[in-house]
């Protein structure tokens, strides 16, 4: 019987099939069977083997397990002794603590009654401090122990009849009493000796409230009494106001510095910042009077006011088209040239802004001085972490007393905005002057090289530059940084809209080089006047000189700021950066702004004066120079030709050039003319290549040779000394030149870096011809 014949009993239909699918699994399971009793006789030595070992093993470890129910017999013995001896060390644990806080209760208690005795003791004999300290001591005691039916049983005397609690009570409050009295007294007759005194007591009757309240109102009064002795004795000055406010907050400083020690010896840290806020009141007070009387006295209101409505006529005028004429050297009359149009003194607002920036830059000083005071024990704890933060900007930060303070509101409100307006008007009004005052430099005997410490310019930019520094050196005083930048932002305004304006209203107007006309002799233009080129070459000196002082000036300015630490002039939050920022700001703007303009000066001038005497120039330079030479034998007669020509052309060009370029030279500084002799050159580069590209034809071999030393001269003498940079202008040509001396393998051996492209470079080399002449 196969498995192929096998049928599931389950699947079986008939007898014969049932009868088949049984006798298939009892052969099989005799099959099974034979297999499995084979197994088990080969593998019953092996298994008999092991199970004696297991036998004798067994055997082995009866006496250990005898001895292990021995020894939990024993443990168990013990466990229970052991059990029993904790109980009862337990139970008298217990009974010993219960006996020690017995004993603590009634020695406290005993403690409470003799706080008491000794509070009624000492007040017979008026020992204050004794009596401060028993108070203190029954403070310290459990509330729960003080007001408990032992000690109400036991703590009453005769003498003290009350309970404990009652009896504290009412000694707290008279002695209390007694000491603010003491302290007022001692404060009224300056007494710095029982001021300390009473003052040291106040927190060991926990009325530490009360005490630096009294305190800080003993405080207050001297700073009033100051300052109204201050206000009283007036005496007349421009920076009155200044010292004033400056001694008031000098002697708040004084006082906060030299009773914080004290105030934090006997009431703990951090305790100063409530005496810091009466002061502060007071502050607002006596600022407040001081800032008051300060406007009334100056007449500040009617200052701003004429400030306000100041036409700048003189500007106004300048801008229009039918303005005065104000040309260099030519001053347009004008009765504002001696006295203060609409009746303002820039003197005066020149004062004033002295006393004021004096005022906010003490304010902020002293802003800067209470932070520090008043976060004194935060910045204690962070420096005791590391040491590096303590000075960090960032770290510090406004007290909230001044945040909410009245000064600092009128310090924002009235004196910021009124020295922000007074700031940008003194400085506009400057400005204004200082061009009705212009004066060109003289221009006789000027050495072959300008002065780089001494440029050429009007009196004006020197003026203005004196002035701006002058401002924002008073701003940053101040140290208030949205008070700083704003003045800066409107500074900003005023150069970029009122100097470079005027400097490019007389760009256009009156000294633009325009050509006389056409001269009739040599159909040239005539040369603009020599006066109108000066007065417009001085005008671009204004500009770049000024970019170069207000980078000066406002490298200066950072760095009077300090860096961004506690003893920086802005050391609140990122104030340094942002000021930083907004001076950067205003020299980039302005350095943007002008260098627009120079540009366009710049070809005005190649435009006007260079362009046409340079062709002329080129043309002289190259008449009659041949590069055809004759094949001589002789080589040294050869060089000889070739020496005498280019000799000659450089010579030409050098005599034209210097003769162009030299008075202009004279004149401008080395970045102006830096910029006017690279469009030159880039010009002068552009009339060699289109030279030589017309040479087609002109030119053999040894006229390329030749060639190449002409245009090799006139480059080096361009490029010559400082202007060796200038040399990129002329690659194109250079390499022309060159193409032009090579012949078709050397062209494409490469190992050049080539600008013209391979068509030109064909283009150059079909220029040179083989005809000998």
């Amino acid at each position: 019987m196969t498995d192929d014949f096998f049928l599931d009993v389950f699947q079986c239909t008939t007898y014969d099939e049932l009868l088949q699918s049984t006798s298939y699994l009892q052969h099989e399971t005799q099959k099974l069977n034979s297999q499995l009793d084979s197994i088990c006789e080969s593998q019953l030595p092996p298994l008999s083997h092991s199970l004696q070992r297991l036998d004798i093993l067994g055997a082995a470890l009866s006496t250990p397990q005898q001895n292990a129910r021995l020894l939990k017999q024993m443990l168990s013995n013990a466990s229970d002794v052991a059990s029993r001896i904790s109980q009862k060390a337990r139970l008298l644990d217990t009974e010993q603590s219960r006996v020690q806080e017995s004993l603590d209760y009634v020695i406290k208690t005993q403690e409470l009654k003799s706080s008491i005795v000794g509070i009624y003791n000492a007040t017979q004999v008026r020992d204050w401090e004794s009596v401060a300290n028993h108070i203190y001591s029954a403070s310290k005691l459990p509330s729960k122990l003080v007001q408990g039916k032992f000690a109400e049983a036991m703590v009453p005397t005769e003498e003290n009849p009350e309970i404990p609690l009652v009896e504290l009570e009412k000694a707290t409050e008279s002695f209390g009493a007694l000491c603010l009295r003491e302290f007022e007294s001692a404060a009224a007759a300056r007494d710095a000796e029982k001021i300390t005194r009473y003052f040291k007591l106040f927190p060991l009757i926990g009325k530490e409230k009360e005490g630096l309240d009294v305190y800080a109102k003993f405080v207050c009064s001297i700073i009033a009494g100051q300052s109204r002795q201050l206000m009283s004795s007036k005496v007349e000055g421009p920076l009155f106001f200044g010292m004033v406010i400056s001694r008031l907050f000098e002697n708040i400083a004084t006082i906060v510095d030299q009773h914080s020690p004290i105030v934090e010896r006997y009431y703990g840290g951090g305790k100063m910042q409530r005496v810091i806020e009466r002061i502060q009141l007071e502050a607002d007070t006596q600022g407040g009077i001081i800032i008051d009387t300060y406007f009334d006295d100056r007449n500040i209101s009617r200052r701003l006011s004429d400030i306000k409505s100041y036409a700048f006529s003189f500007l106004v005028q300048s801008f229009m088209p039918t303005g005065l004429g104000m040309g260099m050297g030519i001053r347009a009359p004008s009765p504002a040239v001696n006295t203060d149009a609409g009746g303002i003194s820039v003197q005066e607002i020149d004062t004033l802004l002295n006393e004021s920036s004096l005022i906010i830059g003490r304010w902020s000083l002293y802003c800067k001085f209470l932070a520090v005071k008043w976060w004194l024990h935060d910045l204690n704890l962070i420096h005791q972490e590391d040491d590096s933060k303590i000075t960090s900007a960032t770290d510090l930060k406004l007290p909230p007393i001044l945040m909410r303070s009245q000064l600092a509101n009128k310090m924002n409100n009235r004196v910021s905005p009124a020295f922000e307006s007074m700031a940008t008007f003194f400085f506009r009004r400057s400005l204004e002057k200082a061009f009705q005052l212009d004066e060109a430099p003289i221009l006789r005997n000027l050495p072959p090289e300008p002065s780089p410490t001494n440029p050429l310019i009007s009196s004006a930019i020197d003026d203005v530059m004196y002035v701006l520094n002058a401002v924002l050196e008073r701003s940053v005083s101040t140290g208030q940084s949205h008070l700083i930048r704003n003045v800066i932002g409107n500074l900003r305004r005023v150069l970029e809209s009122d100097l470079v304006g005027m400097i490019q209203r007389k760009m256009r107007d009156e000294t633009y080089p325009k050509s006389a006309g056409i001269n009739t002799g040599s159909n040239q233009p005539i040369p603009p006047p020599e006066d109108k080129v000066n007065g417009f070459l001085i005008l671009l000196n204004n500009l770049d000189v000024a970019i170069q002082y207000i980078s000066r000036i406002v490298d200066t300015v950072i760095a009077s700021c300090g860096d961004k630490k506690v003893l920086s002039v802005l050391p609140f939050g990122d104030e340094h950066e942002q000021v930083t920022l907004s001076l950067r700001g205003l020299c980039t703007s302005f350095e943007l702004r002008v260098k627009e303009l120079l540009v366009d000066g710049t070809q005005v001038i190649f435009a006007q004066v260079i362009k046409a005497r340079l062709r002329l120039l080129l043309h002289e330079t190259f008449k009659d120079a041949s590069y055809l030479p004759q094949n001589i034998s002789n080589d040294d007669v050869e060089d000889l030709q070739f020496q005498q020509q280019a000799d000659l052309v450089r010579l030409r060009f050098s005599y034209g050039w210097d003769l162009l370029v030299f008075p202009i030279r004279k004149i401008l500084t080395e970045k102006n003319y830096s910029r006017l002799l690279s469009v030159t050159c880039e010009h002068v580069s552009n009339i060699l290549e289109n030279k030589i590209w017309a040479l087609s034809g002109e030119v053999n071999e040894l006229g390329a040779i030749q060639l190449e030393r002409d245009v090799a001269g006139v480059i080096g003498h361009v490029s010559q000394g400082k202007w060796y940079f200038l040399r990129e202008k002329f690659v194109r040509v250079a390499q022309l030149v060159m193409a032009i001396g090579l012949d078709e393998q050397e062209l494409n051996a490469g190992g050049i870096e080539w600008i013209l492209t391979e068509e030109e470079r064909k283009r150059a080399l079909a220029i040179k011809t083989d005809d000998l002449i």
